[in-house]
């Protein structure tokens, strides 16, 4: 391996060690670097278990034995001597994080003299070997004995840096699963056990993995839950949509009076005259202004207003809002803000209907009313949808009439005023 991540800080297999003091090992799988840290990956795992031990002193000297015989093992196959040592560093510091994440070994003899002092004089191994996984990656079809006992040490439950990073769980599971990718892109898979005879029935049934990750599963099942609460709205506000247009088309019979009704010596309200107050509005096609004997009303287009399928009044617009606010402040009364929309239904997350999208976009006018009125409590607002269009709805012409925002102002009179 042609690595720039150095290995020589400990020491390394005697290649000149007789052979013969190897135990005969003959591998069984297709990866013999992995069938030969089988019992070191085997103990992994009874170390993460275990919550006490008896002899933790007795179990590094076990490990340090059983280290040495993986390097024979793995000389007898034979495996490139810089690729056992790569492999030792990597079942060191795995080793020992297992056993600092256990009550017995993050004291006493382990802490002191971990595994990868022992072979490499080295404390820490945790960022060592992602530098490692990095390194490899970049050309994994020549390094895939190694690259899959690495996974092995992941699957384990290896996390060295990505233990003490915010989001290192997530993080780590992108790396697990760009190992997995790879090693699976040139043929290389992964065994459901570490070793055939680890178990002591072979024959006992064991539960089946679960064919996609939970995460998986949860997700999916949110997914499920956010289409059918979107459909649920959509299809009650579809339905709402004909309540609306059936409580706009009621009409209240006309009360039958008999005479005149007698005076209530309240003087009418004087005219504002909002036409002249906004006259060069007017005359700049930006708005129209009807001035009745009770009220006024401003009619602001809603094509020029907003942009489609939107309630952000366009920027250009707020100086004329600004404006009518400036015209209506020294007139006491009601100010009303309704929205209308044309009869073609809306269909999105945030507005499920055209009442809705009405209503966002009277509250929008009405926020900016409000700015700059002294008393911004006599504003109120309100979407009417579709309901009272003003042109046919059958021509985009007459559409585009109907999208609007009146303002309207019903001054008090000077009696109700005082």
């Amino acid at each position: 391996m042609n690595e720039t991540v150095s290995w020589n800080n400990g020491p390394v297999p005697d290649e000149r060690r007789s052979r013969a003091d190897a135990p005969r090992f003959v591998p069984q799988g297709a990866n013999p670097l992995l069938e030969a840290a089988n019992p070191l990956l085997v103990m992994v795992s009874d170390i993460r278990r275990s919550a006490r031990h008896a002899d933790p002193a007795g179990l590094r000297a076990k490990l340090v034995a059983e280290i040495r015989q993986f390097e024979l093992r793995a000389q007898a196959v034979p495996v490139a001597n810089e690729t056992i040592l790569a492999a030792r560093y990597c079942l060191c510091t795995t080793l020992d994080e297992a056993a600092a994440l256990t009550p017995w070994g993050q004291a006493g003899v382990w802490s002191s003299h971990t595994l990868l002092v022992t072979f490499h004089n080295e404390t820490w191994g945790g960022e060592k070997f992602f530098q490692l996984l990095d390194k490899l990656m970049q050309s994994p079809a020549a390094h895939l004995q190694l690259l899959e006992l690495m996974y092995f040490c992941l699957a384990l439950g290896f996390q060295g840096r990505y233990r003490v990073h915010e989001q290192g769980a997530s993080q780590l599971e992108t790396v697990r699963q760009r190992l997995y990718m790879s090693l699976r892109q040139y043929g290389q898979t992964v065994p459901a056990a570490l070793s055939p005879h680890w178990r002591d029935n072979p024959a006992q049934k064991v539960g089946k993995p679960l064919p996609v990750p939970i995460w998986v599963a949860v997700c999916v099942a949110l997914l499920l839950c956010l289409l059918m609460y979107l459909g649920t709205s959509l299809l009650l506000n579809r339905q709402s949509d004909r309540a609306f247009e059936d409580i706009v088309a009621l009409r209240l019979p006309a009360l039958q009076t008999q005479g005149q009704p007698p005076s209530s010596g309240v003087a009418p309200p004087a005219p504002l005259a909002l036409a002249e107050l906004l006259a060069p509005e007017v005359a700049e096609g930006l708005l129209t202004v009807r001035d009745q004997a009770d009220r006024s009303v401003i009619i602001l287009r809603g094509d020029g207003l907003f942009d489609s399928g939107a309630d952000q009044i366009r920027a250009p617009l707020l100086p004329v809002i600004a404006r009518i606010a400036d015209a209506v402040e020294a007139a006491p009364g009601l100010v009303l803000v309704d929205g209308y929309t044309d009869n073609v239904p809306i269909r999105s997350v945030r507005f499920p209907s055209n009442f809705h999208l009405s209503q966002a976009r009277a509250d929008s006018v009405k926020a900016v009313l409000q700015e700059r009125l002294s008393q911004p409590e006599r504003v109120r607002a309100q979407g009417r949808a579709d309901a009272a269009p003003v042109a046919d709805n059958g021509t985009a012409q007459g559409r585009a009439q109907n999208r609007r925002v009146e303002i309207t102002i019903v001054p008090l009179s000077k009696e109700a005023g005082q």
